[in-house]
């Protein structure tokens, strides 16, 4: 196909961006929108649909929307934002959905924004724009052919080309480029070499294949066989977002961010700093909280009970040193708490080997009357 001459690239004017918004969101082409109309007009006293495209807006311009934009006409109010340097947040994940639910597999976004730039000269922001009037002409249901989906774009740039008034032509030499021609191949002899050279490499193939007894069509069967799920599935997509909108499907999503993920792990430091804490509790209090356990409270109970299921190694060999240090001392004072660190050694050495297990402390409780 010809190559297109590059047009010039402008910026992304506010005012194609809210226009097209609006005629997107009311589900009217561009030329039934009027930009001399007010938003409040254009919805016809639908207060739910007007908030829906007040917050398009501010989702897509962010602040730079002015206060009651639903009272000024889109031609100001285009005006009172300015330029974009691309598609926002709004109408980005619109152009990428339509191109995801409506166009064929082979037809992605890229490769429509590589057609745009090689065939008709357009650079990024005269494509953005040109994607904002195809987001208004978008096709009803899938489109079956890459054949069908270069139809609609070219449909879609000419749509372009008279809103901007603009004209695309073929890129030629430069006036006055003194330099001699070249020879010329049409490009159709150009295809049917190379429909030979395949030819003639698929035979090659073949001839080898069935030397080698392998069977050249399995892994396509098992393609075409895989290609018709995946049609099935889509078309079942097409169904629940026909039914259900766009946007319930977007609200329903997962949220889920690996990256945002935060790990609670330090179990085992905080038990060393509990058993600590205990400790000190104890020598503070004079020996007054017991260490044997057969009078540890309820309370103390579920707080030896706690250690035990966050013991380890580490825990059991920090409870032995405390008790050799403290019991190196010859104050009296300090017997209560080597008791109650021997103890917790013990329990913790013996729950080394079980797996943490839940136990309800508190007492039971019946109704008294008085």
């Amino acid at each position: 196909s010809a190559v297109g001459a590059a047009i010039d690239n402008v910026p992304l004017s506010a005012a194609s961006v809210v226009h097209a918004i609006v005629a997107f969101k009311l589900k009217q082409p561009l030329s039934a929108v009027s930009t001399q109309q007010t938003i409040k007009a254009l919805v016809g006293g639908k207060s739910t649909l007007q908030n829906e495209l007040v917050g398009d807006l501010q989702k897509e311009f962010g602040s730079r929307v002015p206060d009651k934009p639903e009272e000024i006409s889109l031609q100001e109010l285009g005006a009172a934002i300015g330029t974009c340097g691309s598609l926002g947040r709004c109408t980005q994940p619109l152009v990428t959905r339509m191109f995801s639910s409506k166009m064929p597999g082979g037809f992605s976004l890229s490769s429509a924004r590589s057609v745009l730039q090689s065939a008709y000269g357009l650079g990024p922001q005269r494509q953005d724009a040109l994607l904002l009037v195809a987001l208004t002409m978008e096709p009803p249901s899938r489109l079956a052919s890459e054949a069908n989906a270069a139809a609609w774009l070219d449909q879609a740039a000419q749509a372009y080309a008279v809103q901007a008034g603009i004209s695309y032509s073929a890129s030629g030499s430069a006036p006055g480029d003194s330099a001699l021609p070249g020879p010329t191949v049409s490009s159709a002899e150009l295809l049917k070499l190379r429909q030979r050279e395949v030819e003639h490499i698929q035979q090659q193939m073949q001839v080898l294949a069935r030397y080698a007894g392998i069977g050249q069509r399995t892994d396509a069967r098992a393609a075409k066989s895989e290609q018709a799920k995946a049609r099935a599935l889509q078309s079942g997509l097409d169904d629940i977002t026909a039914e259900l909108g766009d946007e319930l499907i977007a609200g329903v999503r997962p949220q889920f961010d690996a990256r945002k993920a935060r790990r609670f792990d330090s179990s085992w430091n905080w038990a060393r700093q509990d058993a600590y804490a205990w400790i000190q509790q104890t020598i503070a209090a004079g020996g007054s909280v017991h260490a044997n356990g057969d009078q540890l409270s309820s309370s103390d109970e579920a707080r030896l009970h706690q250690l035990q299921n966050r013991a380890d190694m580490e825990l059991v060999q920090m409870l032995a040193g405390t008790a050799k240090i403290l019991s190196a001392s010859s104050n009296p004072a300090l017997e209560p708490a080597i008791k109650l660190t021997r103890a917790l050694h013990a329990a913790c050495k013996d729950a080394l080997d079980s797996p943490p297990v839940f136990k309800e402390f508190s007492r039971p409780m019946q109704p008294e009357t008085r």
